[in-house]
């Protein structure tokens, strides 16, 4: 008789050795990478005409990537080919994240593709609790009524990044960033402009994030600059963000948000994080500010395997629906006018 036990422990073993040893597959030629991150939420959208709140499977930006360098001279070609998998779902899309061919060398990096833009590099560097439902975009980079609009992946982009030992330098230009459609030449009347500033010493980060559109599909034509700063002090990093908005013609888009967040390491293996994220009012609509706060407790079970625990709420005011959960995470928790959705979050997340 077939012991069912070990045939199990054997497949478990065969999976997780063939993923951790399918990281470099032709050296730096070719390289395959991903996550897996699921969780099983409990949300409240606290809204009275919805009766189906509750228990909710969710796919967190798990994902599939492939990528290379080859060196010819003083310079490499570069090539990385990213997409997302809905594993709750059983579905997903070829190079639907950050995928872009380009060259490196001595002068940098230049790239072009799909990308996140620097000013969103600059808040998911900052936050704690990425693609979790404490994610910070509920917040930073969101509309009191669109929710999460200005943390953008730039289509038909051009980017050059210079990086040092303390440094790191980004600028992206991109045209018909938003692009919807395929086969036609890009609307230049569209466009993003996006440059980050990134320094890194001892115990201190602070960067500096500013973007720059033409039509944007929610804010129209829009400035954003953000501020942050971390600081490592023993076993606790305490950090600190800014972000300013401004659309020439959409009231909505017209605010500031202020941010902190901390993150206690218990042990090797265990932290403690706690994030809270607070818009003002847009400059000409009263009580349509809004804010969220997270708290979590995370533990790695080796160096690629992650648990954890996170509870996250959005308070409004009476003309703003700010959600918890708006972007990265898949199941998003809406909300009504003056709503205070909530979500209690168990995850697992999986590198290779």
């Amino acid at each position: 008789m077939i012991n069912v036990q070990r045939v199990l422990v054997f497949f478990v073993a065969f999976i997780t050795s063939f993923a951790c040893q399918a990281a470099q597959v032709i050296g730096e030629k070719l390289e395959i990478y991903g996550k897996a991150h699921m969780s099983i939420d409990y949300s409240d959208q606290d809204n009275p005409a919805v009766t189906n709140d509750g228990l909710s499977i969710s796919s967190n930006s798990s994902r599939i990537g492939f990528k290379g360098k080859m060196p010819s001279g003083k310079v490499a070609f570069l090539y990385q080919y990213e997409s997302e998998l809905q594993i709750d779902e059983g579905s997903g899309s070829w190079a639907t994240r950050n995928s872009f061919l380009g060259l490196e060398g001595d002068f940098g990096r230049l790239i072009a593709g799909l990308h996140d833009t620097p000013f969103k590099l600059v808040g998911s560097k900052w936050g704690l609790f990425a693609d979790t439902v404490g994610d910070r975009r509920a917040i930073l980079g969101a509309g009191y009524l669109s929710g999460n609009q200005l943390n953008e992946r730039a289509k038909n982009a051009i980017m050059y990044t210079y990086k040092n030992q303390n440094l790191i330098v980004d600028a992206m230009y991109a045209v018909d960033p938003e692009d919807t459609t395929t086969g036609n030449v890009d609307d230049n009347d569209v466009d993003v402009t996006s440059f980050d500033i990134r320094y890194e010493k001892d115990n201190f980060w602070l960067a500096f994030g500013y973007e720059t559109w033409s039509g944007h599909s929610s804010a129209a034509d829009v400035d954003a600059y953000r501020f942050a700063a971390k600081y490592k002090f023993k076993e606790c990093t305490f950090g600190g963000i800014f972000e300013n908005i401004d659309s020439d013609t959409v009231a909505e888009w017209q605010r500031d948000v202020i941010g902190v967040n901390a993150k206690m390491q218990l042990n090797k293996e265990t932290d403690l994080r706690a994030q809270y994220l607070m818009a003002d009012d847009a400059d000409t609509v009263a009580n349509s500010g809004g804010s969220v706060l997270a708290l979590g407790a995370f533990h790695k079970l080796d160096k690629n395997l992650l648990i954890y625990g996170v509870f996250a709420m959005t308070s409004n005011d009476s003309a703003a629906q700010f959600k918890v959960a708006d972007g990265g995470h898949g199941d998003e928790v809406s909300t009504v006018l003056g709503g205070d959705p909530t979500s209690l979050s168990f995850g697992l997340e999986y590198k290779f």
